[in-house]
């Protein structure tokens, strides 16, 4: 099982990242208007079409390029994942925060 951290840690873990990607100038991870990114939102149909096969015991989550953006030189990136079995189906619907941060 993942690990419970206090939401005071990560809030200031995700402090963190928000100013170094920031200060990364243009090798910073932007959203596909231009923002700097500051994370992901993953709707719950997404994720309960993964959940409810029980033979999938976690999502497997991996960084990719955003496919609006492939083969371009924009640092626009978005979330890939499926279920653990083999053949679940891949998901690359994460959306990018801002704007959809809630």
């Amino acid at each position: 099982m993942a690990k419970i951290i206090d939401p005071g840690q990560a809030q200031s873990l995700i402090q963190e990242f928000r100013t170094k990607n920031q200060s990364s100038g243009e090798h910073a991870w932007k959203t596909p208007d231009g923002q700097h990114l500051n994370g992901f939102h993953i709707d719950r149909a997404s994720l309960e079409s993964i959940l409810s096969d029980k033979e999938n015991k976690g999502i497997n989550i991996h960084f990719a390029k955003n496919p609006d953006f492939a083969g371009k030189p924009d640092n626009v990136n978005t979330l890939v994942y499926s279920g653990t079995k083999p053949e679940t189906p891949m998901f690359a619907s994460a959306m990018p925060c801002p704007p959809w941060c809630g």
